[in-house]
């Protein structure tokens, strides 16, 4: 059996979650909050909200800048990769349906999300290969892939080399340090007595 919630219930709900955000920037707002009765006490509060935010900015002054759309899409991505990151997801964070978001995507990043996503992680791969000495499932688990094997799969259908082959032709390209050097002095003699 269900029941249905009332407005009013769903009001209370909607007020004391809204006071709960607010009262960890400001505890007395967040009281009169939970004080509003009524729909037309909480537009009240609304308004009064808005009026203090704006006078508190003196005349002239500018907020600085929030991020770009797309600064903050690339932001999301590469904190959120290693959670498995998809359109669904992505659209949640941005409050769009998944259509909506996927047409916005290919319009401000200039390509669909699952091209996006797949260079993105073909780059990172590639990096984190070259530069780090974590291991296969490591570097895995960071850019969202279930396993090394789905990794090394994805890998190898994208550069035409496997993980581990991309990683040893890094290793090969290297220069090369010799243990020793010998250090040839002006008269071609070795700088170390008694060897040639």
């Amino acid at each position: 059996m269900t029941t249905k919630s009332s407005p009013s219930s769903h009001f209370a709900d909607r007020r004391h979650m809204l006071a709960a955000e607010l009262r960890a920037q400001s505890p007395q707002w967040a009281d009169r909050l939970e004080q509003a009765r009524t729909e037309h006490e909480l537009r009240a509060l609304v308004c009064d909200l808005f009026n203090l935010s704006h006078s508190i900015l003196s005349p002239g002054s500018v907020l600085p800048p929030s991020p770009t759309l797309p600064a903050r899409i690339k932001t999301f991505i590469s904190d959120n990769l290693h959670r498995g990151m998809s359109l669904k997801v992505l659209a949640q964070f941005l409050g769009y349906s998944e259509k909506y978001c996927s047409d916005l995507f290919s319009k401000l990043m200039g390509e669909p999300f699952s091209a996006y996503l797949r260079r993105y992680r073909v780059e990172q791969g590639s990096t984190l290969l070259r530069t780090s000495g974590r291991t296969l499932p490591e570097i895995a688990a960071s850019l969202g892939f279930s396993d090394q094997f789905a990794f090394s799969h994805f890998f190898k259908r994208a550069t035409g080399h496997s993980p581990m082959e991309l990683r040893m032709l890094h290793i090969r390209r290297r220069p090369r340090r010799s243990i020793r050097t010998f250090r040839l002095s002006s008269s071609g003699e070795s700088a170390y007595p008694g060897r040639p």
